[in-house]
């Protein structure tokens, strides 16, 4: 249940609202509110933009169950009314606001409470910064590892191309040395081929001269034979210069 309440007094607002639940967007419209009357409404906690209500003068927030309020309610400085009462507030935060018995501890209230949330938000700032700052070291670091990883792979790739050059260097050799090998073995074996079919020959060309001779002296001994079985059947005297005739 939402119930507003306006009422304008020499050009500043008063508003009372009574409600169990509020969008947080919806207190951006009352920046122009002056007085705000929050109290009995079951609230735990305030906007986190609760601030913007920049001219916000004061403010009840009487019998609620709010313990801690939002980093941004230091940036009321027009703030001079607070009422906390009956609410269960933080440790810290109960000693700054006291007991709000009367206007003037509900005015002394809103200073100390202003100064108080206002050295929390420096805090948390400086927490913030802290925080930042270690996460970007840590970004920065992890970049430089990873900088120092790619190096590393880079060079490391080099080396192995290096090594890879260096090995096929020898492959290289071997095979030139292989192939220079075949081409000397074949050339002796060509050689040698050449060697032995001219041997070959030669020994043909001599077997062929014996094989001649040999069958030159056959032919001529059987001639002689003959030719000396001839005159001895005729049983006449040998002349010899009829006998190399018929030879």
């Amino acid at each position: 249940m939402i119930f507003w309440l306006y009422v304008k007094l020499n050009q500043s607002i008063y508003l009372i609202i009574k409600l169990n639940h509020y969008p947080d967007d919806d207190f951006i419209k009352l920046e122009g509110i002056h007085t705000l009357d929050l109290s009995k409404n079951h609230l735990t906690k305030l906007p986190e933009n609760f601030g913007q209500l920049k001219s916000l003068k004061q403010l009840d927030l009487f019998d609620n169950q709010i313990t801690n309020l939002p980093l941004s309610f230091c940036e009321l400085t027009k703030l001079e009314y607070l009422d906390l009462k009956n609410n269960p507030l933080d440790a810290d935060l109960q000693n700054q606001s006291g007991k709000c018995l009367n206007k003037k501890e509900c005015r002394l209230c809103a200073g100390k409470v202003l100064q108080y949330i206002e050295t929390l938000k420096a805090e948390y700032e400086k927490e913030q910064a802290i925080k930042l700052k270690k996460k970007q070291a840590n970004e920065k670091a992890k970049a430089k590892k990873r900088e120092k990883q790619v190096e590393k792979e880079r060079e490391e790739k080099r080396l192995k191309r290096i090594e890879n050059a260096q090995k096929r260097v020898p492959e290289k050799e071997n095979q030139q040395k292989e192939i220079n090998e075949n081409e000397n073995k074949n050339n002796e074996n060509k050689e040698n081929t050449e060697t032995k079919n001219n041997n070959d020959d030669q020994a043909e060309g001599l077997l062929s001269q014996i094989i001649d001779g040999a069958l030159n002296g056959l032919l001529l001994s059987i001639m002689i034979v003959f030719t000396w079985e001839l005159y001895h059947n005729r049983q006449q005297p040998i002349n010899v210069l009829d006998f190399y005739k018929y030879i």
